[in-house]
């Protein structure tokens, strides 16, 4: 134990900028995908078949292959067309492979609300975008809470996939530090600890989302 807090307070520096890395790279990555995860769940019931048919394909794309393998498709297989850094492919990758559960969660939530409702707005003739803004889309938020927070905490763990493309996160910082100080499982077991501590902060942050909405 000894020898790990004095590899810590050594590396304070590195590990200190990789929390930071990381942070940037889960902010970031939960904007993006919460965005595009609303805007796919709206467009998902557009009356429009191409659009339909395009967010039906977006999301089985994202939720069927690899979130490693689209990580090294943004990274390597673009390298043709655009050269993204490793953190530019890890903040898109992640935000583009979340979105897809997360606009799931979005329309789940979203066909959630009692229809007599909205047909009673329609009725009184209500516009489609003030009917959604302030008739369904409160409701659908307040549903949406649980499986959105278990989405950005996803997010937060795979950060640590950046390591696989040179972006200089916790895990990757752990990993270089422990390849020379052979502290491996103690060091993992630290890393492991902080993404616990993040999860879990989401977590009440989620607890104090569903109070304030009255979830039932």
């Amino acid at each position: 134990m000894n020898e790990l807090i004095t590899t810590v307070i050594e590396n304070r520096s590195a590990y200190i900028e990789a929390v930071q890395l990381t942070l940037i790279a889960s902010i970031l990555s939960i904007l993006l995908a919460l965005v595009l995860g609303l805007i796919i769940a709206v467009l998902h019931s557009s009356p429009v078949k191409v659009v339909r048919l395009f967010t039906r394909t977006y999301i089985s794309f994202f939720r069927g292959t690899p979130l490693l393998l689209q990580l090294l498709i943004l990274y390597v297989g673009l390298t043709g067309f655009v050269q993204l850094s490793g953190m530019q492919a890890l903040i898109f990758g992640l935000g583009l492979h979340f979105a897809a559960y997360i606009s799931e969660a979005f329309r789940a939530a979203i066909n959630s609300v009692d229809q007599g409702q909205v047909e009673a707005s329609v009725a009184l003739g209500i516009p489609r975008a003030k009917r959604f803004k302030d008739i369904i889309f409160p409701q659908a938020l307040s549903r949406a809470i649980p499986p959105v927070s278990n989405s950005v905490i996803d997010i937060i763990k795979s950060t640590s996939l950046g390591s696989v493309i040179a972006v200089q996160e916790l895990t990757y910082v752990s990993d270089q530090i422990a390849a020379t100080t052979y502290l491996v499982m103690p060091l993992l077991l630290f890393s492991a600890s902080i993404y616990w501590i993040l999860s879990t902060l989401i977590q009440a942050g989620q607890h104090r989302l569903e109070r304030r909405y009255a979830i039932r």
